[in-house]
């Protein structure tokens, strides 16, 4: 069996590593046009590149966090909005696939379709009211819907008042009951089509509302998924590392192509004609490269425990998942200071929109900046909890 798993892993790497090629030619008109061609999503279907972490009851590969990190990689080393994509794409199935019980999953999956999932937790606008037999949206809106316009059904958090008391409840909604809002006019990631949603008069059977606290519990889970590891990792990390996710595979593709330039390209008011010569070219692409390395050393270190814990049936605790946020804020941070690294050697070239070094820029900042990854804060609650305080977030 873990020989299948291993043939596996290599299998679905192999195919996303292939990408890479196909997903460099189409970087510039998925910047230009805000949205990955259609072509490109069918391709990802085609590759089960968006079913990795899909039970196998549902037609997907149900594999570990380590394929699925390693996947994500390869396909942001080609593109970061597609890496991006497929990054939550996957860790959609995972999350679904536990927060739902059998009637929901059954309309998600049951055409047979390789569906696509998107959504979010947080609404800005959120009008929604209890009635019988399930709840109607009078008017509700959510931001960064990542993959909205490619998406099949979509998830939505929202306030629910639980005998007095307001609770966090998570729907699923058809993608023909939503707007999807041409919102998304931004620096980077552009294909990402994180567009804002809008539901607008929805009513929403009570079987497609699950209240957080309990599908944490894993009081939803369907039997036949119960014993399966996949879906009993914890939560807060596995979602933590869909946003890290593609920083890996940005920085690999920026060393990529700050590399052919280093190869061909002189240092301007210098005697180089290569900046392959000169020992400051030499400083800067050792010192960047063993960042990323060690950002791989981190991440996979990381995701290995992930899937050990959920093999083990271990129940991480709190210090264990601060110090794995704290990892992932970690390799954001060594990814950054690498590519910052070769920045520095790019020259005014850097500057010209058709740049690929540039863009690759450009998704990586971000990406960078989301606030589930932010190195300075992950890494200070770390240090809270070795210090024996309690850490400083409720996202634990």
């Amino acid at each position: 069996m873990q020989k299948n798993i291993l043939e596996l892993n290599k299998d679905l790497v192999g195919r996303a590593r292939d990408f890479i090629p196909k997903l460099r030619e189409y970087s510039s008109d998925i910047d230009d046009n805000s949205r990955i061609p259609n072509e490109i999503v069918k391709d990802l279907q085609e590759a089960g590149l968006l079913k990795v972490l899909r039970p196998k009851m549902f037609g997907g590969y149900q594999t570990n966090m380590r394929t699925y990190a390693e996947v994500v990689t390869e396909i942001s080393r080609g593109n970061g909005s597609v890496g991006w994509f497929v990054a939550l794409s996957n860790i959609r199935d995972y999350m679904i696939s536990y927060v739902f019980g059998q009637k929901a999953l059954d309309e998600i999956y049951g055409t047979g379709d390789d569906v696509v999932l998107a959504g979010n937790f947080k609404p800005v606008k959120c009008d929604i009211k209890k009635v019988e037999g399930g709840y109607y949206i009078n008017e509700a809106q959510w931001p960064f819907v990542s993959g909205g316009p490619h998406a099949d059904w979509c998830y939505f958090g929202f306030p629910l008042d639980v005998e007095g008391e307001i609770e966090m409840a998570i729907m699923v909604v058809p993608r023909e009951e939503l707007e999807i809002l041409d919102d998304w006019d931004v620096m980077g990631l552009r294909g990402s089509a994180s567009n804002s949603v809008r539901v607008k008069d929805v009513f929403v059977p009570e079987h497609r509302v699950s209240l957080d606290r309990l599908a944490r519990a894993r009081h939803y889970m369907i039997e036949p998924l119960k014993d399966v590891p996949l879906y009993s990792t914890p939560f807060v990390p596995s979602l933590s590392l869909s946003i890290v996710g593609p920083a890996l595979g940005l920085a690999q593709a920026a060393m990529d192509f700050h590399m052919e330039r280093v190869m061909k390209a002189g240092i301007g008011n210098t005697y180089y004609t290569k900046m392959s010569e000169a020992p400051i070219t030499h400083r800067q692409i050792g010192l960047a490269q063993l960042k990323i390395d060690s950002a791989e050393l981190h991440l996979y270190r990381a995701v290995d425990r992930l899937d050990a814990f959920s093999e083990q049936g271990h129940h991480m605790t709190t210090g264990e998942i601060v110090q794995m946020k704290a990892d992932f804020g970690y390799v954001n941070q060594l990814c950054k200071e690498a590519i910052d690294l070769m920045l520095e050697g790019s020259g005014s070239i850097f500057t010209y929109k058709w740049n690929q070094f540039q863009l690759v820029y450009r998704d990586f900042l971000t990406m960078h900046l989301h606030l589930f990854i932010t190195p300075s804060s992950l890494i200070e609650t770390y240090g809270r909890v070795l210090c024996g305080m309690e850490p400083n977030t409720y996202f634990v």
